[in-house]
């Protein structure tokens, strides 16, 4: 009887007798259907909670606009007034806007609902939904009706709602005298989720197809040449004695090779400098707005905090694909000096919040690519040094044109110091700069003094572009 083990080698065996693009496309084929499947759940998710949650926004706006006059009765402890409910009837009496919101309940904070254009909740006290005591916190909340709940069976609730939950604030103050629930037909919400959700899954497979076909193909065509090379070797093999003649030429290619290999490392170092200097710094960054997040206090302030730690995680994924596609920034090539330094600046200031003066212009459109790539590195992990150093006071760019070279200078008082996290970096900040800045032929200086700090980079403009 044959064992589990060898059953185990014999599958190993036949796998190593696969080519290697057989092999290739069935790994490729399982990782991309999982990731494939787990990125598609995902994006969908994240897809449909952002869409419910603009509706929601919307339509609290607009209910606090059409129904806050007709609830200035119940602010301080007073009682709806008959005028205020005829007019609130004759909102709901609109056949477009029952057909779309059936139901309105106007709850008070001990759970009185005030006003309900269902007759058998008109003046009962129930139970406060926690959606509504979160809007009584001064937030807009939303969830699909529960149908066991008490306000919902005696109205014999039988097919799913969406309910919003919006306060309804005080003329002319921020108190909250009452908060809005309003009940809105699901069928367009789920219309706009099915679609959402199929175009989601349709880019998700196709973008799968296309890797898994278009890399096979390179595969295939890697493993058709192994083969071809591997048959050539044997013959080379037994015409080993005629090289001798080819020495000439070996030590050139070994010449070719070297410069291939300096400039392959050169590369490299370039490349790195790129990922340290934008996609890790705005990964730092959001990861210090997601600790920020969590010790938040109030909801807007863990929003705002999750909104930048978004911007700016989606900026880093932007920028690791286009250095993954072509180790350079996206546009850098087409943009002046002037533009790229302007274009680090405003990246700074929308992920940070903080404020950069620009002083002085290059006048000057193009330089080396390198240069520009450069250039853009040196303001973005400039003002990412500023702003670890200064929190939000200001800082300056100053730039200008000397000779042949592009001056750039960062200046930023020194008012505090965010220790590294143990996530971050270390050793690759003002040193990989420096470095960069040394293969260009540029000269760098970073100096302190008192309590300000100054970076100042030269850039050889007439250097030839590789």
């Amino acid at each position: 009887m044959i064992s589990l083990r060898q059953h185990f080698q014999g599958a190993v065996l036949r796998w190593r007798d696969l080519e290697l693009a057989t092999q290739y496309l069935i790994a490729s084929v399982s990782v991309v259907l999982m990731v494939s499947v787990v990125s598609g759940m995902l994006i969908s998710a994240v897809l449909n909670q952002s869409a419910i949650d603009d509706r929601t926004e919307r339509t609290a706006l607009f209910l606090e606009g059409v129904f806050s006059a007709a609830l200035q009765d119940v602010a301080d402890g007073g009682e709806i007034s008959d005028v205020s409910i005829a007019r609130l009837n004759a909102v709901m009496a609109y056949e477009d806007f029952a057909g779309r919101y059936p139901y309105l309940e106007v709850w008070l904070p001990d759970g009185r609902i005030v006003y309900s254009n269902s007759s058998v909740l008109m003046g009962r006290q129930l139970p406060l939904p926690i959606e509504a005591q979160q809007a009584f916190q001064g937030s807009v909340r939303w969830a699909f009706a529960d149908l066991s709940a008490q306000e919902h069976t005696l109205r014999e609730f039988e097919s799913p709602l969406l309910e919003v939950y919006a306060p309804v604030h005080k003329l002319g103050s921020d108190e909250i005298i009452a908060v809005v629930e309003i009940h809105e037909t699901t069928e367009g919400i789920e219309h706009s989720l099915t679609n959402t959700t199929l175009v989601v899954w349709s880019f998700v497979v196709a973008g799968a197809l296309a890797a898994i076909v278009v890399l096979f193909g390179i595969v295939q065509r890697g493993s058709r040449t192994i083969q071809a090379q591997r048959h050539d070797l044997a013959e080379r093999l037994k015409a080993s004695l005629h090289l001798r003649a080819q020495v000439g030429e070996v030590q050139e290619a070994r010449r070719l090779s070297d410069n291939a290999a300096l400039l392959a490392q050169k590369r490299l170092k370039l490349a790195s400098a790129d990922l340290h200097d934008g996609p890790s710094q705005l990964i730092n960054f959001a990861l210090l707005k997601a600790q920020e997040s969590a010790e938040a206090k109030t909801p807007s302030e863990r929003q705002r905090n999750l909104n930048a730690m978004r911007t700016s995680l989606i900026t880093a994924l932007s920028e690791i694909r286009s250095i993954s596609h072509g180790l350079i920034l996206p546009d850098i090539a087409n943009l002046s000096l002037d533009a790229i330094v302007d274009l680090a600046i405003e990246t700074h200031e929308a992920r940070t919040g903080t404020g950069v003066v620009r002083k002085g212009q290059f006048g000057r459109n193009r330089a080396a690519l390198e240069t520009q790539i450069a250039l853009y590195r040196i303001v973005q992990e400039g003002l990412n040094n500023a702003f670890r150093h200064s929190g939000d006071s200001p800082v300056t760019v100053f730039s200008e044109i000397s000779g042949h070279h592009a001056r750039i200078e960062i200046r930023n008082p020194i008012t505090t110091h965010r220790p590294r996290e143990p996530h971050e970096l270390s050793g690759m900040g003002l040193d990989g700069l420096k470095a960069r800045v040394e293969i260009l032929n540029g000269s760098f200086a970073a100096r302190q003094v008192g309590d300000e700090f100054s970076l100042d980079v030269s850039l050889d403009l007439e250097r030839p572009d590789d």
